[in-house]
């Protein structure tokens, strides 16, 4: 497991500079879009970093087992599929988290530079961006936990395909959640409006993490299963 890990670690760190970059340039402009809008967007830049490190990470990951043949070639080395499998998704999780810190403290500290309106990085305002980064990493890890088993099992162009129409379903049944017409949505945001102290929010961000654990264990145990049985 560890030198199955250390191999993940070794791809990350030749698309880390790529990955940054990109995150950098989000982070700017959603930043700067939202700077007027006080409370509701002193952490959009934050968030949508850290919303989109874990695709990020998980389409750069397959796109590079396809490109350069390593998927193939990793399948002689001395690892076992197992190995592999739950390698590539402590890898996703692992620099998911280090992009949600930094484009949280970055945030942080950017406060006064990007935010008009008089938002200073107060502990509440800090604890509120951290919250917020956490739960939208978290959101986005439970996406790719649900399309990395397509990964495995069909590879990354294939995969790439099937992802897409996932997302996009998922988007859709996530608007639809949070309908003004739905009974859930109304339940959450009741919560959430009438109780905005840290303990609500960290409450409902450990129950989000809570289902993500849980859902990253299931999607590993059926990546395991279905990339044991392909044929490489």
């Amino acid at each position: 497991m560890k030198r199955a890990f250390m191999s993940e670690l070794a791809i990350v760190r030749t698309l880390i500079p790529s990955i940054a970059g990109v995150g950098l340039f989000i982070f700017i402009v959603m930043t700067l879009a939202n700077a007027s809008d006080g409370d509701s967007g002193m952490s959009a830049g934050a968030c949508a970093v850290s919303a989109m490190s874990p695709v990020m990470i998980m389409n750069s990951l397959a796109g590079f087992d396809n490109q350069n043949g390593w998927e193939r070639y990793r399948a002689t080395l001395p690892f076992s599929r197992k190995d592999i499998v739950c390698a590539r998704y402590l890898c996703i999780v692992a620099f998911s988290a280090i992009m949600a810190c930094a484009a949280a403290l970055l945030n942080i500290v950017t406060i006064p530079l990007f935010n008009n309106a008089g938002i200073f990085p107060t502990g509440q305002v800090v604890f509120e961006i951290a919250i917020a980064s956490a739960a939208s990493m978290l959101i986005s890890l439970m996406m790719v936990f649900l399309a990395q088993p397509l990964f495995f099992r069909f590879g990354h162009m294939e995969a790439l395909r099937l992802s897409v129409g996932l997302f996009a379903l998922l988007g859709c049944l996530a608007m639809a959640t949070l309908s003004s017409s739905n009974p859930i949505s109304n339940w959450l945001m009741s919560i959430a409006g009438a109780n905005p102290d840290s303990a609500v929010l960290g409450c409902l961000c450990a129950g989000i993490a809570v289902l993500a654990l849980a859902l990253c264990a299931i999607s590993c145990t059926v990546s395991t299963k279905v990339y044991r049985v392909r044929d490489l």
